[in-house]
Order: structure tokens, then C-alpha cells, then sequence
């Protein structure tokens, strides 16, 4: 079960970013480079469901694979402290998806009140639970550069340098969300198959 709960976090970023793609073949003019994601759920777009409903999928996956990554992590490395606080990250990005599904913007529980940016901190959560995994060392280093990207397009966004402005908001928007997203698919897909190997060992 725990390996199931797993690999729905291989589902999640594809379920994101399926909807943001196939949201804007739907939407007339939409600009991938000056639009935000959410305006793709919002009233002015033609189908707001194809949006809203894609992310509230990749939400649920999330929220399930948080536990898979908690169960897992805390197998492999017999800790329990940063697998679970690992795996809540990575739920609570999913809450927050869930949320910005079901009340679209301009709604102000869109932003799902700040529970997303928890997925920040998800890639060192994941690091620090598999300290000690000399085997999984091509995971640990895949992880804090996506930590150091993240973190700094995240602080971008935020306003840091004066970069991102309304003509560009949007391609700015996208890099971040490539930086901090689908990583999960990648350590979900690591984890599961050194859980398998570790499975097939001790049978």
C-alpha cells in the first residue's frame, strides 16, 4: 500500500501541468508568458473545469503520495521525524491545490491560505530523511539543486531583483513551477524502486 500511496506522486505533476496545457488550448489568446496558471480557472476562461478539475486531481494524488512518502522514507531511513514532516509538505501542496480548484480566483481562499509553499522546504525535508543513504546519492544531490532552484526563482517571484513584470509574469510563473513541482515524479520513482530493491533483498 505504502508503494501505491507512492507513485501517486508521479501522477501529481502531470496532473498539473496536463491541466495547465490543455486549459489553454481552450482558452482563446490565453499567453503562457504575461498569464498566470490560475487565470486559466478563473470566469474569463471558456472552460474553467479543465483547469480547476486538473488540479484538484493532481491535489488529491498529492495528499495521498505525502503519506506514501512519509511510510516510505521512514522504512528506508528508520526515522521518523523528517519522513513525516517530508510527506506533510508535500500534503499540504496538494491542500493547497485542491483548495485553488474548487474556489478559483479571484477567490481568496485560492491561494489555499499559504499551505502550498510548503513544498519549498519538501526537497531538504526529503535530503535530511535520507541522510545516511550512501546509495541514494545521485537522488540526495538531484534534490538540494532543485532546492537551490526553487529557492531562488521562488524568490523571484516574490520580488527579489525587480524581474518579473506584467509582460513576462507568466514565463516567470511557469520556470518556478518547473523548479518546485516535478520533482515529486522523480523521487517518488526513486523511492519506489529502492524500496523494491530493498523488498526483493530481504525476501
Amino acid at each position: 500500500m505504502d508503494r501505491w500511496l507512492l507513485r501517486l506522486g508521479i501522477a501529481a505533476p502531470v496532473l498539473y501541468f496536463g491541466a495547465v496545457i490543455v486549459g489553454s488550448l481552450f482558452y482563446p489568446g490565453y499567453s503562457h508568458v504575461t498569464q498566470y496558471a490560475s487565470e486559466l480557472g478563473s470566469a474569463s476562461a471558456a472552460r474553467p473545469e479543465i483547469f480547476n478539475y486538473g488540479i484538484i486531481s493532481a491535489g488529491v494524488c498529492a495528499v495521498l503520495a505525502g503519506l506514501g512518502f512519509a511510510l516510505v522514507l521512514r522504512a528506508l531511513s528508520k526515522g521518523w521525524i523528517f519522513s513525516s514532516l517530508a510527506g506533510l509538505s508535500i500534503s499540504l501542496w496538494g491542500v493547497s491545490m485542491i483548495m485553488g480548484g474548487m474556489f478559483p480566483m479571484p477567490d481568496e481562499r485560492h491561494g489555499g491560505f499559504g499551505l502550498g509553499m510548503a513544498i519549498q522546504v519538501a526537497p531538504l525535508l526529503v535530503f535530511l530523511a535520507l541522510t545516511g543513504r550512501a546509495q541514494m546519492t545521485g537522488l540526495k544531490t538531484f534534490l538540494l539543486l532543485v532546492l537551490i532552484a526553487s529557492g531562488a526563482l521562488f524568490a523571484i517571484m516574490m520580488g527579489v531583483g525587480g524581474l518579473v513584470h506584467r509582460a513576462d509574469v507568466g514565463l516567470w510563473q511557469r520556470a518556478y513551477a518547473l523548479s518546485s513541482i516535478p520533482w515529486i515524479a522523480v523521487a517518488a520513482l526513486c523511492l519506489d524502486q529502492a524500496m523494491g530493491r530493498r523488498r526483493a533483498a530481504s525476501a
